[in-house]
């Protein structure tokens, strides 16, 4: 049973009724044909219209139902998504674009990377589905990297232990645990799905969804190891944790595309986590 059933009969009645409606695309899990929708699912709506301030505003998603949460981020392509719970639960997003920025996203990548694992359209006065047939297709994630990029994360990585590692010598716990369990994790993952995607060639999603099915075993048992309660000794133990892994992973990296290694970096990186830790 499709429990957006009703919030898309509604979404599609008023775009019937509203000119300024031009498209309406439904993605995500609900549209995938792998790790599909489940009841912790939420509707991904991608809608394209001349009179975006009505979804801004909240007057509209208003309509669809007994909206009980609702609030406006950023998103891809310079647009905006509304994102909004109805009912108890029933979690729907909205990225909205005008015709002239879907028509940008197609033409820039944005839109494949939102649509390539599977969409349907539920509304469509403009003849979207050719557009879209034309500039999206059904991918895997392949994360990728020039040597120069890679370099320059890896010291950027190695720079921030020693950054974590002041910050705990001083005191500062929350700031130290922000970098090692959040900016230092964010390159920890790049790494993993790098290693992962170019090593063991998986499809390694994005932003570490499904990362307990596509990382490898020992990957995902030193992730264990690799974040810390609020605790000063634990999220010295945390980082050290983190640091072996990246290295093990960035190593490998590195022979396999032959890169050269920042090694000064490492080195530099460890030795002060080494004598901190006396």
């Amino acid at each position: 049973m499709d429990r957006f059933l009703k919030i898309k009969e509604k979404i599609i009645q008023y775009a019937n009724s509203d000119e300024d409606i031009k498209g309406i695309i439904a993605f995500g899990s609900s549209t995938r044909d792998e790790e599909k929708a489940d009841e912790y699912s939420d509707l991904d709506l991608l809608i394209v219209s001349t009179n975006i301030d009505k979804w801004y505003s909240g007057e509209y998603p208003s309509l669809l139902g007994d909206m009980n949460i609702s609030f406006i981020e950023p998103t891809l392509g310079g647009g905006k998504e509304r994102r909004c719970i109805y009912g108890d639960s029933l979690d729907v997003d909205m990225i909205v674009f005008t015709p002239a920025q879907f028509t940008k996203a197609l033409e820039d990548g944005v839109a494949e990377w939102v649509l390539n694992r599977g969409y349907t359209l539920l509304y469509d006065s403009e003849d979207y589905a050719d557009a879209i047939k034309k500039y999206v297709r059904r991918t895997c994630s392949k994360p990728d990297m020039s040597e120069n990029e890679f370099n320059n994360m890896v010291n950027d990585f190695y720079f921030h232990n020693i950054w974590a590692c002041k910050k705990l010598l001083r005191g500062e716990i929350w700031s130290a645990k922000m970098c090692v369990d959040a900016y230092l994790k964010n390159y920890l993952l790049k790494m993993i799905e790098l290693y992962c995607s170019k090593v063991t060639g998986v499809d390694v999603w994005h932003d570490g969804r499904f990362i307990d099915k596509w990382a490898t075993d020992d990957i995902l048992e030193q992730l264990g190891y690799c974040f810390a309660h609020y605790n000063k000794d634990d999220i010295f133990n945390a980082l050290n944790a983190t640091s072996e892994l990246f290295t093990k992973l960035a190593v490998a990296i590195a022979s396999k595309e032959s890169y050269a290694f920042p090694d000064k970096a490492r080195e530099c990186a460890r030795m002060y986590l080494v004598n901190a830790n006396k």
